[in-house]
């Protein structure tokens, strides 16, 4: 039952996110650059700097296939020569970047009304549309990959200082998103089922074990209550 409430309140916060996210979108890509960027947004997308960046994803926010293009570029601009501000704020824009990637607003209003009307009874219904939420993520395994590639691995200096420097929410969003990559590469339905596995051989699972690092390195008590949730319902905290 605990875990049900949970899988809802995931849904529920981040059909709001995504609502909130939408409503300020500046949407600059007209309809015109949405069709173009369909046919290749690699191309359509400039190199990206620490002086471009944000706007870039401001402008590209309800596009995913364009969102995933910038964080490829951003990814691509790690690879040059930058001072250490700059690779924070890229590594930081990442995060932005890859939530809108994956169409996370597209999979929860999917799903929501499958929430609503299942059995309060019937975990295991409950636990597959969760699921099957996640393995409909547009671009989920390029995301999560490229966003684990781009941020500072764990366990070392140069992760503790990106982390006290980034915000909360978008850490914490960055964590559900690099978990839900391993959960669709694992193609489970039993979100307990997922972690044992991931637990057999923690060296496997990278972006798991990023996802709990960056929790581990949030201040929690900075989180609403339903992002905490979040965590929660996937056992990430």
């Amino acid at each position: 039952m605990v875990l049900l409430k949970n899988m809802k309140k995931i849904c529920f916060f981040l059909l709001v996110l995504i609502t909130a996210l939408a409503m300020s979108c500046t949407d600059f890509f007209s309809n015109s650059w949405a069709s173009r960027a369909a046919r290749n947004p690699d191309k359509l997308v400039p190199p990206v700097n620490a002086g471009n960046v944000d706007k870039l994803i401001a402008d590209a926010e309800n596009y995913p296939d364009l969102s995933m293009a910038i964080l490829k570029k951003i990814e691509e601009a790690m690879n040059g020569g930058m001072s250490p501000e700059d690779i924070k704020k890229l590594q930081n824009a990442a995060l932005e970047a890859a939530t809108n990637a994956v169409g996370l607003g597209s999979a929860v209003l999917n799903t929501v009304t499958e929430i609503l009307d299942i059995d309060m009874n019937d975990i295991d219904e409950a636990a597959g549309i969760v699921l099957d939420a996640i393995n409909n993520m547009k671009n989920l395994d390029t995301a999560s990959d490229t966003l684990k590639d781009i941020l500072p691995p764990p366990k070392t200096s140069e992760f503790d200082e990106w982390a006290a420097g980034a915000n909360a929410d978008d850490l914490a969003m960055a964590a559900v998103l690099l978990l839900a990559g391993e959960i669709k590469d694992l193609d489970g339905d039993n979100i307990n089922d997922i972690w044992n596995t991931i637990n057999s051989n923690p060296a496997e699972y990278e972006r798991a074990e990023l996802a709990l690092a960056i929790v581990d390195a949030i201040d929690i008590d900075e989180l609403s209550d339903s992002l905490k949730n979040v965590l929660k319902g996937l056992k990430l905290n």
